[in-house]
């Protein structure tokens, strides 16, 4: 696995998404049309949720996994590709300087990260968040990791 991480946000980061998982279907996104592409492969969002992770971290996942509200117990990471976004807060606003960890389990799971992000919230109410994200990120090997877009996903209960 492949980690570019701040140590501590990182860290809650990885727990938060790397416990998620399941076989089921994932909570699809309510809106919106982010979309990334990790190191060339390119994906579109068809899931998506916002929670507090057990390390107490504001997090927006979208993906193409099975993600959804309650995954966070899984004993396994999501396949596809996922990103998940450290929210300084769920409230509406203007965020830079955002930690996003992108990350792909298809065939095997790695993810990277930094905090290259940029993050709007537009609106927030009991059931759902709404924004837009504008990351990108190239490593030291000259691999490209890009998330944009606009999304509204599920406001999970924590």
């Amino acid at each position: 696995m492949r980690l570019a991480l701040r140590p501590l946000l990182g860290v809650c980061l990885v727990l938060g998404l790397g416990a998620c998982g399941g076989d089921g279907a994932g909570e699809p996104l309510l809106g919106g049309d982010v979309s990334g592409s990790y190191n060339g492969n390119e994906f579109v969002a068809i899931n998506g949720f916002a929670t507090m992770t057990s390390g107490g971290t504001f997090a927006i996942i979208v993906g193409t996994g099975p993600i959804a509200c309650g995954s966070e117990s899984a004993s396994s990471p999501p396949t596809g590709h996922n990103a998940a976004i450290a929210a300084p807060a769920f409230a509406v606003g203007s965020y830079s300087n955002v930690f996003v960890n992108m990350y792909q389990n298809v065939g095997r799971f790695e993810g990277t990260g930094s905090s290259n992000g940029t993050l709007t919230i537009t609106a927030v109410t009991d059931e759902s968040i709404v924004g837009e994200i504008q990351y990108s990120y190239t490593n030291t090997d000259d691999e490209l990791y890009e998330l944009n877009g606009t999304f509204e996903v599920v406001l999970c209960a924590f």
